[in-house]
């Protein structure tokens, strides 16, 4: 039988954007040409930006994704990760005042029905209304 792993989604979470960090920092040494020295241009409100969009979006956003795939399972959990263009493009319509095409609209209703399809809402439904009608029956 397969055992469930029993590693903690925070420290998992931790250690994936460790390695990831790392990696992603020597590809920027060998890929930019000036190197660090880049870095020396930025503004506070740049630097508090930009560790705002690492704590908030990316460390607590893996958090919470591994604390889903631990408590729900993966195949749920993946179902849901299908959302994130849904919210990129509300995000670029409420804050940066991006106009929404009727293509993204299709996209958008097709993601949805998508998860709902992927998430067995439907079949939840279904099961419900079946034993709604079957205890109006016993009455």
């Amino acid at each position: 039988m397969i055992k469930k792993a029993t590693v903690d989604a925070r420290v998992m979470t931790g250690w994936m954007l460790l390695f990831g960090s790392l990696l992603l920092f020597f590809i920027s040494l060998w890929m930019e040409p000036n190197g660090l020295s880049s870095l020396a241009g930025g503004t506070p409100s740049l630097w508090m930006i930009f560790l705002a969009s690492a704590v908030f979006a990316t460390a607590l956003g893996h958090m919470f994704y591994n604390q889903a795939i631990q408590h729900i399972g993966a195949v749920e959990s993946a179902i849901f990760i299908n959302l994130n263009p849904l919210f990129s493009l509300l995000g670029a319509y409420l804050f940066l005042g991006e106009s929404i095409s009727h293509t993204q609209m299709i996209g958008f209703i097709l993601i949805v029905l998508g998860v709902v399809l992927g998430s067995g809402v439907l079949d939840e439904i279904e099961v419900f209304t079946h034993r709604s009608k079957m205890m109006g029956k016993k009455c």
